[in-house]
């Protein structure tokens, strides 16, 4: 339960990370005015709806990459229950996608990816982290004395 617990924080956390680092270059792209501040949601608003294309690429890549890379690391991590510890990230991200959709205007493929990426990547991430995370054995091997006290 706590391997669990600690999976999907680590999860969520270094997801995070991926998204805040793969959205960088679209700040680049489209960089926030020195005259906007952050508390004028009507402002933010406006200057969101003016982003360039590449600026909006970014921050689906970000949408799609973060769950992936989350989903795998809880997977890899809870080294069981691997589809349902990733989609328990990919829930999490879809709901952050949700409140950052509802917040600023968006383009429509935009809102599409935002709403499908975390769980199609999210899905796939705990895939492949159920293959990649190495497994205990279950029970003991056919030789193994150590159950038995017979070891030297």
């Amino acid at each position: 339960m706590v391997r669990s617990i600690v999976a999907v924080i680590a999860g969520v956390l270094v997801g995070g990370i991926v998204v805040g680092i793969v959205e960088l270059p679209g700040m680049f792209f489209h960089p926030l005015p020195p005259e906007i501040k952050l508390s004028d949601a009507e402002a933010l608003k406006n200057h969101a709806a003016k982003a360039p294309f590449a600026a909006q690429l970014c921050v689906a890549l970000a949408w799609t990459l973060g769950p992936f890379v989350g989903s795998w690391l809880t997977a890899h991590v809870a080294r069981k229950h691997f589809l349902a510890h990733g989609l328990i990230v990919g829930i999490i991200f879809l709901a952050a996608d949700v409140f950052n959709l509802q917040s600023f205007p968006h383009p429509l493929w935009l809102s599409i990816v935002g709403v499908l990426a975390p769980l199609i990547s999210s899905w796939l991430g705990a895939t492949i982290g159920a293959r990649t995370s190495s497994q205990p054995p279950s029970g003991p091997r056919p030789y193994d004395m150590r159950k038995k006290n017979m070891a030297c």
